[in-house]
Formats: structure tokens, sequence, C-alpha cells
């Protein structure tokens, strides 16, 4: 499947790498687009149009900021509904996936809350699902989009609902739970606040990374 020509990976949210990204292209032969309007370019090759970029299958040295893949990146912000905010300009999932064809798109978002109008959305509409091959995210229970603070009660439960659906529609293939659960010592020895979302014995499940297929 990841031999797929036509196949491309789009990522939204984009550190100073996107080492994400940089693994569909160099590893899988994946051609990338990178979204994000809040990081600077000066700080990120990538969105600077910098980094070595299609340099061809091989070229790219173990760990080095490199693109074997031409990738694309955009000053866009990923969101349920296309506006312009601030100066920044968001687009919508359903408008970069037309045309696209059967699990023909890798998908990773790391956008701060924002996930949560675009998962709805994509729930709603199963010939967007039916595009999309594998969902990679960093998931941000009772996160506003924008950074505008936490959520209320009601906007929680619903977040919630929308992941187990997303469980209902594409299979779970891994977390980060695991691995911070084994690291959790818990509240015993110190205080702390109970967590927005969280297990029957207290682990916290505001914000984890989880793949989908």
């Amino acid at each position: 499947a990841m031999k797929e020509t036509n196949a491309i990976a789009l990522s939204y949210g984009i550190d100073d790498r996107d080492r994400w990204s940089e693994k569909m292209s160099n590893l899988f032969h994946v051609a990338p687009r990178l979204y994000d309007c809040f990081q600077d370019p000066n700080e990120s090759p990538p969105m600077a149009k910098t980094a070595p970029n299609g340099v061809g299958v091989g070229a790219c040295a173990d760990d080095t900021l490199c693109y074997e893949m031409p990738y694309e990146s955009n000053r866009i912000c990923l969101a349920a509904s296309a506006a312009t905010i601030d100066g920044r300009a968001y687009e919508t999932l359903e408008s970069h996936l037309e045309g696209r064809g059967l699990l023909s798109t890798y998908v990773k978002m790391d956008v701060e809350g924002s996930e949560w109008g675009v998962l709805g959305h994509l729930l709603s509409n199963q010939e967007l699902q039916n595009k999309i091959r594998t969902l990679d995210m960093e998931l941000h229970f009772g996160l506003r989009p924008g950074h505008s603070g936490g959520s209320g009660e009601e906007e929680v439960r619903r977040q919630v609902e929308i992941f187990e659906q997303l469980t209902r529609v594409f299979h779970l293939t891994g977390s980060t739970l695991e691995v911070a659960h084994e690291g959790w010592k818990g509240c015993e020895h110190s205080e702390c606040l109970e967590p927005t979302v969280h297990t029957a014995g207290g682990f916290p499940l505001v914000q984890f990374a989880v793949s989908l297929m």
C-alpha cells in the first residue's frame, strides 16, 4: 500500500522539523504536503521551503533534515470550516481531499484542539473517511481551538464521544498511553488537580498521540 505512486501525506501542525513527513518521504516514498499558519518560517526550514527537497530516493543521510520526495509547505491551518482569523488562513480537510481516491491519503494532525471540529465533520462524511489510509494525531481533550483555554464539561463530553466514534470507524493501531502510563506515579505523594479526562484510577488522558487506519 505504501508503494502507491499517487498517494500523498498531509501533515497539519509543524515544528522546526516535521519528522512524520520526513518519514513518509524518506522511508515510504510518499510526497508530503505540510500545513501550519502559526509556526515561524525563520525557525522551521520546511515551512521556509529551505529544507533539501526532492533529492531522490536514498540521497538523505540518517536523521538529517532532508526530503527525498518533493514536499510542499503552506502557511495555512486546518479547521472545520474555511476562514481567515487574525490574518491567518484556515482551510478544511475536505478541500484538501478533493479529488483524492480510495485510501490514497495519509493524514497527521497536531493542531492544538482544532482537531475536534475537523474530526466531527469527518465522522459525518463516509466519502472522506474512505480516502484516508492512516490517521496519526495528537489529541487534546479540554483544549479549545487556537490555544484559547479550557473547554466546559459539555464540550469535553463531546470530544470523548467523537474519539469513541472514531475508534469504531477506524482501527486503533497504537498510542503513546502505554509509555506514559509506565512512568506515571499518581498523586499519592503530591497534590495535583483532577485531570479533565482520566481513567477510573486517575491516570490523565488529557493529551496523547494515537494512530488509526
